[in-house]
Formats: C-alpha cells, sequence, structure tokens
C-alpha cells in the first residue's frame, strides 16, 4: 500500500483489510517505525488495527511535505 495514494483511496483500501491484512500492514510499515510484536497486534481488534494503520500513514504523507 503506498501513502501516496489519495486520501479517499487510502480510507478505502485500509477499510477494506481484514485482520490478517491489518496485521501485515503493520508488521511491513517502514516509516514511522511502528515497535509492535506480533503478540501485541494479535491482543487489538481489526477496527484498532486499521486506526493505527491510518495514523502510521498519515504520518508518512505529512513528513513527505
Amino acid at each position: 500500500m503506498s501513502p501516496d495514494m489519495s486520501m479517499d483511496d487510502l480510507i478505502r483500501t485500509i477499510h477494506r483489510l481484514d485482520r490478517d491484512g491489518c496485521k501485515a500492514e503493520l508488521l511491513s510499515i517502514n516509516r514511522p517505525v511502528l515497535d509492535f510484536t506480533e503478540e501485541f497486534i494479535d491482543e487489538h481488534s481489526t477496527e484498532w488495527m486499521r486506526h493505527v494503520l491510518m495514523a502510521a500513514f498519515l504520518q508518512v504523507r505529512q513528513k513527505k511535505r
């Protein structure tokens, strides 16, 4: 997933991610560095993962400006 996507596309893409997709994105994002273990992520809901993932991508977009 690219942080360069339009905001609407980014929101739609994150919303469509299932639990495994969210987890994979959270574990693979490079910037900002997220210090989450798989065990920590597994303790949270899919909605929580989507929220954190959206916040991370917004941080990436803001730093590119």
